[in-house]
């Protein structure tokens, strides 16, 4: 028999489910009827940074089987990926899905080419029992998730502005116990929002000493991303050392004009960090704006207690004159300084106003744009309900300079969001296309295959996630195939309702989420659980 007749045989005998090459072991899955697939010549960027390089790419199951330079596969699917980018499926470590069984196809995560979401879970509600959810969770991405700190507090001892007691303590030590046993990936805090920001260190400790496991993170919303980002992160690391757990910090940034270029000491920090063995990693997105409630712009003692109690506060002659004598700085470290940096995602007290700013807002009642102006504005808004918005704040110096280092990854920090619906952050629908089209492309911060591996392999290691992030024999078959001429972000601040372009394949865990540009319906996304 010839090498060549060997080679044909033994491929054969790969695509039918009898071996997995490169494995070294056996799975059931590889006993699969379902037809192998193979994606044939396109340009493989495998996640780990390593050049590009044309190659097929052969699927089996939910497992890639063969990565060469040329497959001879008789018995598969013949996809024609000529002229594409095939990458493993893009890993997003920080969004806001807790809804997802509302919306179990994601498609403006899908459309970007994300095949598995982490829902870090700093502000939102987590279901629960952690478990129970998650084996009945039927979407098409994978899904990760942490044991939630907010949740745990608001459900125990709702948004009060004190320390908990022993017993309060001990019950949310509890409820992190059982979403950690349940599969969580870590412990998840969100320290600038009611009712997060009342804890102190002994809570967070206390309660990430609860969630340690083997292979657990810390992920934090920092306590302040502005003024105090350095006393926040250095918070963040006695959290993470007293827990013996890696801190992962959550869409790092520095925010507010006063506090543009803190990138530089925050990084220095960092790898001063690494080299004591320290381990801190953190998400970006590419976006010199953040997205939040309006809590952020109030002190945090004029929010406890519920919206009654705040609203009822918010009605006294005496705390309106304090709040004008606080709110006006922390509207300068929240924000780029002018009312126009404010933009309206959801407004109570005037629907019509979403999408506007708030100088707009101003200018339509005939209102002059200075700082006691708009903490007026603000103090009436908040009485009503309050609001969420898009906040310019960062500055573009920083964001390249966070890309740029090594422990970064790309997120979204998005929403589940469909078209016409609400006013969303243009994030949700377009940060990872964005990285490449202007990071690599417009601005060449980044190599493609570095940004590919900060989607990819990168975020995937910090998680733990051994089989998935890289494309190589034996790994999970979440794969993306792009053209990267047309991989761009469509929506904006202004107009944020467009889907990303340029996804021509996209599969999770082996089937097809959409081909050949059009969603297919399909839902096998995973609900991932941390090893045991």
């Amino acid at each position: 028999m010839t090498l060549r007749q060997r080679c044909l045989r033994y491929t054969a005998a790969v695509v039918t489910g009898i071996v997995i090459l490169g494995t070294g072991h056996s799975s059931a899955l590889a006993q699969s009827p379902v037809q192998p697939i193979l994606l044939r010549g396109g340009l493989v960027v495998d996640g780990t940074g390593a050049p590009a390089r044309r190659a097929d790419v052969l699927l089996q199951g939910d497992r890639i089987v063969q990565v060469a330079a040329r497959v001879v596969a008789p018995a598969a699917r013949v996809v024609n990926v000529r002229g594409l980018v095939v990458a493993p499926g893009f890993i997003d470590p920080h969004a806001h899905i807790s809804a997802i069984a509302q919306s179990p196809d994601a498609e403006n995560f899908l459309r970007q080419g994300i095949t598995t979401i982490f829902n870090s879970l700093h502000s939102l509600d987590q279901p629960h029992p952690l478990g129970t959810f998650l084996d009945t969770l039927r979407v098409a991405p994978n899904t990760l998730w942490t044991a939630g700190h907010t949740w745990a507090r608001k459900r125990v001892m709702g948004t009060a502005n004190r320390a908990p007691t022993t017993a309060e303590l001990d019950s949310m030590s509890a409820l992190v116990t059982r979403a950690m046993d349940d599969g969580a990936f870590g412990f998840g805090t969100g320290l600038e929002y009611i009712p997060a920001v009342y804890a102190e260190r002994n809570e967070l400790v206390t309660l990430a000493r609860a969630s340690r496991r083997p292979g657990s993170l810390y992920v934090t919303h920092l306590r302040d991303e502005g003024v105090a980002l350095e006393m926040a992160l250095a918070e963040a690391v006695d959290v993470g050392r007293n827990s013996s757990q890696p801190v992962h910090v959550s869409h790092l940034k520095s925010t507010g004009r006063a506090n543009w270029g803190k990138s530089t000491a925050v990084l220095r920090g960092f790898d001063s960090l690494a080299t004591r063995g320290i381990r801190v990693s953190f998400d970006v997105y590419p976006y010199p704006a953040y997205s939040t409630y309006s809590d952020v712009l109030f002190p945090g003692w004029v929010l406890a207690d519920g919206q009654d109690s705040v609203s009822a506060r918010l009605a006294r002659p005496e705390t309106v004159e304090r709040l004008h004598r606080e709110m006006p700085s922390i509207f300068l470290a929240q924000t780029a300084g002018t009312a126009a940096s404010i933009r309206f995602r959801t407004l109570p007290a005037a629907p019509q106003g979403a999408g506007r700013t708030l100088a707009e807002y101003l200018r339509n009642r005939g209102l002059e744009d200075s700082p006691r102006t708009i903490t007026s504005a603000l103090i009436d808004l908040q009485r009503a309900g309050g609001f969420t918005a898009t906040v310019e704040a960062m500055s573009e110096r920083d964001i390249e300079a966070f890309l740029r280092h090594p422990s970064a990854m790309v997120s979204t920090d998005g929403d589940l969001v469909r078209p016409g619906q609400g006013f969303p952050h243009p994030r949700s629908y377009g940060a990872f296309p964005r990285v490449i089209a202007r990071y690599v492309g417009e601005r060449r911060v980044l190599r493609f295959e570095q940004a590919i591996a900060k989607m990819t392999s990168v975020p995937a290691r910090t998680l733990g996630l051994t089989d998935r992030g890289v494309l190589r024999a034996g790994a999970t078959a979440d794969v993306v195939v792009f053209d990267r001429a047309r991989f761009v972000d469509r929506a904006s601040f202004t107009d944020p309702h467009h889907y990303a372009d340029g996804v021509v394949h996209l599969y999770v865990n082996g089937t097809p989420v959409i081909s050949n540009s059009t969603m297919t319906g399909a839902r096998p996304g995973r609900a991932l659980r941390r090893p045991r």
